[in-house]
């Protein structure tokens, strides 16, 4: 499938309800993932932030997105998924003692990776190890190990955020699965190269976990734009995929906020009361409710 195919909508697969969606109307909820979904362990709210390419925003989604849950007194865990750099580290100006990759090997416990940030968030810091002098790339079994043993973190949780970044290995290492879990596919780019690698992620996705529903947050666009790139992604996924996506929200573009980082302001003091902070934090109540309207079988 080609970018410009995704420019270009099938005619007839437009979902009128998507433009709702952006004037600030409920979620959508599709039957036919919700059905999928039945019989699979239920677990806490676990949102996965990925983007189809780098540079789409996807830690400062997911710094935001975890913020503005913390700051309503909901309990949550932030995982930085990436092995190299791990940038939320930075994001929130705390220096952590180790990364998740020291799991490898036992040299820690789950909980020697968790860095209070506020009574209400914890950090879990990626990037290279920062206990001993294994530097060696983790395999993805090793990778998925690390992961899963981080799952004793969630317990007393009320939501978790992994930024799993533009690399589709640690999406699939990220992913559990249960009922509560889902995807928040980051586009960041109305040009047919950002549509394609958005459309790109949720098919690579789909195909291994199909079950999984999957969310399109359009980053650094606002009204007519952001409901044109959603649409172009939603329509490829139909017409190729046969799914339909659910628009997580739009996140627009926040000078106020990018200056207030410039001039080293810690990200809860710069986010809050942001246009970009109250746009996140319109997603993330939106997938607590959907996800407590699935608990409750409504």
């Amino acid at each position: 499938m080609t970018g410009q195919q995704l420019m270009s909508p099938p005619r007839g697969t437009a979902n009128v309800s998507q433009v709702d969606a952006l004037r600030g109307r409920g979620p959508r909820h599709g039957a036919q993932q919700g059905e999928t979904l039945r019989g699979t362990p239920r677990g806490v709210t676990t949102l996965l932030v990925a983007s189809g390419r780098g540079g789409s925003g996807t830690s400062l989604v997911s710094a935001l997105l975890a913020v503005a849950a913390a700051g309503d007194g909901r309990r949550v865990l932030l995982i930085d998924a990436d092995d190299f750099v791990g940038p939320l580290s930075l994001t929130l100006g705390v220096q952590a003692r180790a990364s998740w990759q020291d799991l490898r090997g036992g040299r820690v416990t789950p909980a020697d990776v968790a860095t209070p940030i506020s009574t209400t968030l914890t950090l879990v810091a990626g990037g290279a190890p920062r206990l001993g002098s294994d530097a060696l790339a983790l395999s993805a079994a090793e990778r998925r190990a690390c992961m899963r043993r981080l799952g004793i973190l969630s317990d007393g949780m009320d939501l978790v955020v992994i930024d799993c970044g533009a690399r589709i290995d640690t999406v699939l290492a990220a992913i559990t699965p249960h009922a509560d879990e889902r995807l928040i596919a980051i586009s960041a780019g109305s040009d047919p190269v950002g549509l394609a690698s958005t459309y790109a992620l949720c098919k690579a996705v789909h195909t291994r976990h199909g079950a999984l529903p999957m969310d399109v947050l359009v980053n650094r666009h606002e009204g007519s734009e952001a409901a044109r790139c959603f649409d172009a992604i939603d329509a490829g996924a139909r017409q190729f995929l046969g799914i339909s996506l659910q628009l997580a929200g739009v996140v627009p573009t926040d000078p106020t906020l990018d200056a207030a980082l410039r001039a080293g302001m810690p990200f809860p003091h710069a986010a809050a009361g942001s246009p970009a902070a109250i746009a996140a934090h319109e997603v993330v109540m939106r997938a607590l409710a959907t996800a407590s309207l699935s608990r409750s079988g409504t």
